[in-house]
């Protein structure tokens, strides 16, 4: 091949390109610190950037900012349950100090004051928040634990559920009430209250998570009607179970209606439309029917019962026209397949009872489906967990009756199935106690449940269900029931005060706002969990809800104990009027009447101090368990804390790997690279000499 001297410098001028274009690679890695300034320069290394670059950057949304975020929630929580179980700790010692009885009533007043103190402290702790959201409240974090001053608020079916352990007695010294130092002057030997009248009567008692209840008196005048409903749960024949094997389709239906308003439902398809979805909160109604050609017919009825639009559907989900004389004005339709749960369980008679569920979605609010079983329906809780129920009562002798109930998950299985039994206290059979009752009348109910001729009265002013022995023994042996409390009451209250927890964070209750509209809060089994994702599929719990640290007992003691030194101080006063009066009484009559009236008056202060000790006994064993419930909480939040250090510390080592690898793949090294460049420098000078040779050359210097 003849090589021109064209050809040479052509050459030389192409490597003079190439090497000031690596000695420009060179420079720019040296100026950058990166391997590469876009993909084409090295797609290999490109791609494998991606990917480190993707997995630091998670691992940095992990690392530094979700799980020190959760590191903070965690901490504030440890630091309010410290604050917790220090009060509940001098409350436990503070009662432990009332239980003795060569206390003074100045002493046991000093006591009283000093757990009433520890009380709010512990109410007020639990209002604590991190970054602006409370802590203790679950998901509804922009809501305090308690209310923060006297308020009304319309709160009904608040859901007071307990364990059999609940139950205690109740102690009242009847005819106390008649004891007066102010006209035992004007009383004859006859009037005279004698000791053997003061008595006293002890039942059965549930105390309430509040007192003064809302309940009114009713009278000719105001027509009012009050009730409360006690229920208790006993376990079922055989259990439920369940069974997820089947399927069904359903129709989701949105559609809005002439006077503006949108409303959404799921509803399963059937033939006869057996399936019935009925919304809790404004009662309508929705059947799906299958027509002769093979389409569907969605039957709209409001509240009472009157058609308000049918909405037919094609086989493939698509609407059709809608009738413009009816309410609908315009909607979307479409079906699709959701699960059927098959519930089983044995009844009383040994009967075994099947039924179908259809794992209905949530929508934001509660709704009822008429199942396939005759009488029972389902509840959809907003939660997206479920409450079948037999509706179809069994009428029990004593004036009760009872049905079956299962609880059942948002994946279908069975949480929890038992037999309730419910018992109606109404003001109808006079079975309930007012702010405004006389103590006659309140001793008289009393003597009614001590004598067997009522099962329970309400005492809507201290907040309390007696009970006559036979219930009591009944309720006090139930069982304990798996993911259920044994016993629930059911009742209303409108009057709050500072302290107070809120009902939505404990119970199931409806709210009514000042428009009117009912708010259902905690329907359904599903807990407030909130978590953070803090790595790789793995997330960390950073919240303990109230429900695990706090009850309303702590109050509840302090008011128990407030409410019988405040009796003992006033039959002390009666004492201490009724012996000034003894020493200016003239006639033997008077001096009678008023020894007579001193000694009833003596046994019943002797009965309260005696009660009273007691009391204090049992304060010491209700703030432990207040206490022991705080300190279980207390070690699940460390708990939580100590996983998630495991879990920093795994996501530190990862972040520090993927970085060394993200810069092994990207970053240059140094030396290396300055090396090369001095390399390419010189190689790119010695090339521009060599051309220049080259160029220098003819053929004029070989003639």
């Amino acid at each position: 091949m003849r090589i021109t001297n064209k050809i040479m410098q052509n050459n030389s001028l192409y490597n003079i390109n190439n090497n000031k274009i690596t000695e420009d690679q060179l420079n720019t890695m040296m100026s950058t610190g990166k391997k590469l300034t876009r993909p084409s320069d090295d797609p290999v290394i490109a791609i494998r950037a991606l990917r480190l670059r993707s997995n630091v950057t998670q691992l940095s949304q992990y690392y530094e900012k979700n799980a020190k975020d959760a590191e903070s929630w965690l901490n504030v929580t440890a630091d309010a349950l410290s604050t917790i179980t220090a009060v509940l700790t001098d409350s436990v010692k503070q009662a432990t100090k009332g239980s003795r009885m060569d206390l003074t009533l100045d002493d046991l007043d000093t006591i009283v004051t000093q757990m009433d103190a520890l009380a709010k402290e512990y109410y007020s702790t639990g209002n604590v928040d991190y970054a602006g959201r409370y802590v203790f409240t679950g998901y509804r974090t922009d809501t305090a634990l308690t209310f923060d001053k006297t308020t009304t608020a319309d709160y009904t079916d608040i859901n007071d559920e307990f364990n059999a352990s609940i139950i205690s007695d109740s102690k009242r010294i009847l005819g106390k009430y008649k004891l007066d130092s102010a006209t035992v002057l004007d009383k004859t030997e006859a009037d005279a209250v004698l000791e053997n009248s003061i008595v006293e009567r002890t039942v059965g008692r549930i105390r309430l998570s509040y007192d003064n209840l809302n309940y009114i008196e009713p009278n000719n005048a105001n027509g009012i009607t009050n009730e409360a409903m006690l229920k208790y749960r006993e376990n079922l024949v055989q259990p439920a179970t369940s069974s997820v094997s089947s399927t069904t389709d359903v129709i989701n239906v949105t559609f809005k209606t002439v006077d503006g308003v949108t409303r959404t439902a799921t509803i399963p398809i059937n033939d006869d439309g057996q399936y019935k979805i009925t919304n809790e909160e404004d009662g309508v109604s929705y059947t799906a029917t299958t027509e002769l050609d093979g389409s569907y017919m969605v039957t709209v009825r409001d509240i009472s019962g009157n058609i308000m639009g049918k909405i037919p559907v094609s086989k493939d989900g698509v609407m059709g026209d809608l009738d413009p004389t009816l309410s609908i004005q315009s909607g979307d339709t479409s079906i699709e397949t959701k699960q059927v749960s098959t519930l089983t369980y044995t009844d009383d008679s040994n009967k075994t009872v099947s039924m179908r569920l259809p794992l209905l979605p949530a929508i934001g609010q509660t709704y009822e489906i008429e199942l396939d079983k005759e009488g029972f329906v389902a509840t959809v809780n907003s939660d997206g967990t479920y409450t079948v129920r037999n509706t179809r009562n069994t009428q029990n002798t004593d004036g009760s009756y009872s049905n079956e109930v299962i609880n059942v998950t948002a994946n279908g299985s069975v949480n929890s199935s038992y037999k309730e039994t419910t018992i109606a206290i109404t003001s109808e059979d006079d079975n309930i106690i007012y702010a405004t009752s006389k103590e006659a009348d309140i001793d008289a109910a009393y003597e009614k449940l001590h004598n067997g001729e009522v099962m329970a009265v309400l005492n809507a002013a201290t907040g309390e269900i007696l009970l006559n022995d036979k219930l009591k023994d009944k309720l006090s042996t139930l069982p304990d029931l798996i993911n259920a409390k044994s016993i629930d009451v059911v009742y209303d209250k409108k009057e709050w005060v500072s302290g107070d927890i809120r009902p939505e964070n404990l119970f199931n209750c409806t709210y009514t706002d000042a428009n009117g509209k009912n708010i259902l809060y905690n329907r359904g089994s599903a807990g407030h969990d909130i978590a953070y994702d803090v790595g790789f599929a793995q997330s960390v719990v950073v919240n303990t809800t109230a429900s695990e640290v706090f009850t309303t007992s702590v109050k509840r003691d302090v008011q128990d104990l407030s409410k019988m030194l405040s009796e003992l101080k006033q039959i002390d006063g009666t004492i201490k009027t009724l012996k000034e009066k003894l020493g200016v009484a003239t006639s033997d009559e008077q001096k009678s009447v008023i020894n007579s009236e001193i000694d009833s008056a003596r046994k019943a202060y002797n009965f309260l101090r005696n009660e009273m000790q007691k009391e204090f006994e049992h304060k010491i064993s209700s703030n432990q368990k207040s206490l022991d419930v705080a300190n279980i909480a207390v070690t699940n939040n460390g708990t939580r804390s100590k996983r998630l250090d495991l879990i920093n510390q795994r996501l530190m080592n990862q972040t520090t790997t993927f970085k060394t690898l993200q810069s092994e793949n990207e970053d240059i090294d140094l030396a290396e690279t300055a090396t090369q460049l001095t390399t390419a420098q010189v190689t790119y000078e010695a090339s521009l000499m060599a051309t220049g040779k080259i160029s220098q050359s003819s053929l004029i210097n070989f003639i």
